[in-house]
C-alpha cells in the first residue's frame, strides 16, 4: 500500500436490530467485508449528538488499501449484492463518502469522541487554499487530543474536505473551541473565509473483529 489508507464514510439511521446488538445485525457484513481484498479494518459506533429528528444516528468507517479495492467490491455483482443484504437488516438512509486523509486516521479512532467534520468551500476555494493553515492547526498540542488529527479531500465531492480529530470527550472538544489559543485562532482565522459551511459530529467508534462479529 502507498500512502494512507482511502477511509469510506457510511453514515445511516440505525434500525431496532442495531441497537439491540450491533454485532449482531453487522456481522455478516464485516465478514463479507473481511475477506475483500484490500479490506485494512472497518469501524462503527452511534453519534453521539441527537439528530433533528432525535435518535443518534449512526457512522461505518472502513478503511481500504485504495480506492480501486473498493470500486472493485462494488463491481462484483453477486458479493456486493450480498454486503448490501447483510446491512440492509441493520442500517437506513444510508450515504457513502469516500476520503483521502494525509495521514492514517486510526490512531484517533480509539477516542470517546472522533470529532468527523465535513467541510464544504466556496465556489471556486479548493484544498490548496486551506492547506497552510490546517496544518498549524492540526499541529496544535491541544488538551484532549487523542491520536493523530488529519484531514483529506473527499472524493465524490471537490468541493469538500473532511477532517478526523479524536477528542477525549466531546466536553474536550468544545472546551479548545470556546477557550482557542493564539495559534488555533489565527490558523482558524485563515480558513474559515474558504468555508462555505461545515456538517461536524461526534462518534464513538468500536473496531471490528471476529471475536466480537457473533
Amino acid at each position: 500500500m502507498e500512502g494512507p489508507p482511502v477511509t469510506e464514510i457510511i453514515r445511516f439511521t440505525p434500525k431496532e436490530s442495531y441497537l439491540a446488538s450491533a454485532h449482531g445485525a453487522l456481522g455478516d457484513f464485516f465478514k463479507i467485508l473481511a475477506s475483500t481484498d484490500g479490506f485494512i479494518s472497518a469501524y462503527h459506533g452511534l453519534q453521539i449528538e441527537e439528530t433533528e429528528s432525535g435518535g443518534n444516528g449512526g457512522f461505518i468507517v472502513i478503511l481500504w488499501e485504495t480506492l480501486e479495492h473498493h470500486q472493485a467490491l462494488q463491481k462484483d455483482a453477486d458479493k456486493y449484492s450480498e454486503l448490501r443484504t447483510a446491512i440492509d437488516g441493520a442500517a437506513d438512509n444510508r450515504s457513502m463518502l469516500h476520503v483521502f486523509p494525509k495521514v492514517d486516521p486510526s490512531s484517533s479512532f480509539i477516542a470517546d469522541a472522533l470529532e468527523i467534520a465535513i467541510i464544504t468551500l466556496k465556489a471556486g476555494h479548493t484544498k490548496g487554499d486551506i492547506d497552510e493553515p490546517m496544518g498549524v492547526l492540526l499541529a496544535q498540542k491541544t488538551p484532549g487530543i487523542v491520536g493523530s488529527p488529519t484531514w483529506g479531500q473527499v472524493h465524490e465531492e471537490k468541493e469538500k474536505v473532511a477532517l478526523f480529530v479524536g477528542w477525549s470527550s466531546k466536553e474536550a472538544h468544545m472546551n479548545a473551541r470556546n477557550q482557542p489559543t493564539e495559534a488555533i485562532s489565527g490558523a482558524f482565522g485563515k480558513i474559515a473565509p474558504h468555508m462555505d459551511g461545515v456538517d461536524m459530529k461526534h462518534v464513538k467508534l468500536e473496531k471490528y473483529s471476529l471475536d466480537t462479529a457473533i
